[in-house]
């Protein structure tokens, strides 16, 4: 497979498949440190499992991360 922009191209026919926008995020509270897997197009806001501090909320797209981004899982 080849990639051609933000495309895969498949080989044998010759079309063009897009990559996803979206990933898991792998996000690191910022006050206690506790970390939590979110999704960056999350349609609910997200709170951090111990201190209940805001990690993620959501805009109705990509959501906005309060919180230490570690990881990209895509």
């Amino acid at each position: 497979m080849s990639s051609i922009g933000g495309y895969s191209m498949v080989k044998k026919e010759h079309i063009l498949i897009p990559k996803p926008r979206s990933a898991f995020i792998l996000v690191r509270c910022s006050n206690c440190n506790a970390e939590r897997v979110v999704y960056s197009h999350s349609s609910m806001s997200i709170r951090c499992r111990q201190c209940n501090s805001l990690l993620v909320r959501n805009t109705g797209g990509k959501a906005i991360i309060y919180g230490v981004e570690v990881n990209r899982f895509a």
